[in-house]
């Protein structure tokens, strides 16, 4: 018969891409997710990535404001703006997947 888990959260599986996870990472990481999954741990969650994206924000000002320096069309220089727009984006994919709000067809 199988053994029933009683806890109510979600198990990290033992090998992820063909690497074992050590058991201690994988209770460690278990914990982890159980927190954040609370409210608290939403709210710890969004204020960690606000402040990443204000970082990223002004570290695009920042080198927009060499950027502007150089001429325009010199090879090394990127748009801040994007990397900033998509540091948002990935910051949106995450909480979906984090906390499975789901978009309406």
């Amino acid at each position: 018969m199988a053994k029933k888990d009683s806890k109510k959260g979600k198990k990290i599986p033992k090998k992820i891409g063909g690497v074992k996870i050590p058991k201690e990472l994988r209770h460690a990481g278990e914990a982890l997710l159980d927190k954040a999954n609370s409210p608290a741990g939403r709210e710890l969650l969004a204020s960690g990535l606000t402040m990443a994206a204000a970082a990223a924000a002004a570290a695009a000002m920042k080198q927009r404001a060499k950027a502007e320096a150089v001429k325009p069309g010199d090879p090394g220089i990127f748009d801040p703006q994007r990397v900033a727009d998509k540091v948002g984006d990935v910051a949106e994919v995450v909480l979906d997947r984090l906390f499975g709000t789901k978009k309406s067809t």
